[in-house]
């Protein structure tokens, strides 16, 4: 016990001094975070596809999307793509749906398809369909289907499968390619600063926002002999300590309000940085429930459909989404598991940290979702499958 709690001071110094320096240098400044940019995938494309464009602002022509496929290396399927004269499409409609980014050559013969997912699931057979546009579209089928996700993740099956894609990742390779694109841009400061800017925005929202040589300080420090236990008793025991302080502080005041309003609550558990918790109505019990969701470094709620046995007719659906278009709230309809839902703004949740679980702030905010909830819902009907 004695070793473990010697190991977690050693690394709360180099964490608090990290911040140290964060906080002495303006580190923490992004102005990507506090405009909200963190899991708009339509805001991060846009951001991207203006670097990208020959044609762009930046004002360095086809120099970032030569720097993008050298950055991809072999694993870059097109031969001779003409970046100079390129064009760029965001959210570019086609039948089966809108593709995020879309690059192609001047003559329309060749094409980079980007689908871009910060933390959205995958549509119903999304890459397929954009596969199928571009076998009819492309001559000689050139093209290259990417899936970019934070951390490079396979996607879903049934969006997938038979599908000649490449995953990328804004862990490495955005980042990899962003950091390349400083040099380049050296001699136009606005641009350059911008990139920075970016850059340490995606490091924070991929977790990678520590100081390199305080990385070494714990990675040396976790690597010694006599701390290697201790590290492994702390790791098997973390979901376990979120439970516990959940229990604590958060979950006793959410069972008054549960109660107040003839709600049901129940608690899911942590499961390493997955947490979830429901609160259901009487009449709608095996039906769909209030949930909250933290995962991924991301926290969500809206109306869970956790059942699958009931359903909500298009004309409910878009009553819903239209009241919560009127109460501002920017929700998301293109998941089958979520009927609606939406992002807790604000928190700036990266970790499930017990300073989030124990402030009031964070209460206040579920609290608030809920009564919206129970609002546009008023009256609304499920209707089984």
């Amino acid at each position: 016990m004695d070793q473990i709690k010697n190991l977690l001071s050693q690394v709360s110094i180099i964490s608090k001094k990290n911040a140290e320096i964060l906080d002495a240098t303006g580190g923490r400044f992004n102005m990507f975070r506090v405009c909200g940019v963190d899991h708009y995938e339509n805001t991060h494309s846009a951001i991207l596809a203006e670097f990208l464009n020959p044609n762009g602002t930046h004002g360095l022509k086809s120099k970032f999307l030569e720097c993008f496929i050298e950055t991809l290396g072999e694993q870059f399927a097109i031969e001779d793509f003409n970046c100079k004269n390129a064009r760029v499409h965001t959210e570019f409609a086609i039948s089966g749906g809108r593709i995020d980014i879309l690059i192609e050559d001047e003559q329309r013969e060749k094409a980079i398809i980007i689908e871009n997912k910060i933390f959205a699931g995958d549509q119903w057979k999304q890459l397929k369909r954009y596969d199928e546009y571009a076998e009819k579209t492309y001559k000689n089928d050139i093209y290259q289907l990417l899936y970019l996700t934070l951390d490079g993740h396979e996607p879903t099956k049934h969006s997938g499968s038979g599908v000649s894609y490449l995953t990328i990742s804004y862990t490495e390779t955005i980042i990899n390619w962003l950091e390349k694109c400083v040099a380049i841009a050296s001699r136009f400061p606005m641009v350059r600063e911008t990139i920075i800017q970016y850059i340490n925005h995606l490091k924070q929202l991929t977790n990678q926002d520590m100081d390199n040589k305080n990385k070494e300080e714990i990675t040396d420090l976790l690597s010694k002999v006599e701390n290697l236990r201790a590290a492994k008793v702390i790791c098997q025991h973390y979901s376990k300590t979120f439970d516990a302080i959940i229990e604590k502080h958060f979950n006793p005041e959410m069972k008054k309000f549960a109660e107040k309003h003839n709600l049901e609550y129940q608690y899911s558990g942590s499961d390493e940085q997955s947490v979830r918790f429901n609160l259901i109505k009487p009449d709608w019990k095996g039906k769909c429930a209030i949930s909250f969701t933290f995962e991924k470094g991301h926290f969500h709620y809206g109306l869970s459909n956790y059942l699958k046995k009931y359903k909500l007719s298009k004309d409910n659906r878009e009553t819903i989404h239209k009241r919560l278009e009127e109460k501002g709230i920017q929700s998301r309809k293109q998941s089958d598991w979520w009927p609606f839902y939406a992002y807790i703004d604000n928190l700036n949740i990266k970790i499930w940290e017990s300073d989030i679980i124990t402030s009031d702030k964070f209460l206040k905010a579920c609290i608030e979702k809920i009564k919206i909830i129970l609002d546009v819902m008023e009256g609304i009907k499920f209707e089984k499958e």
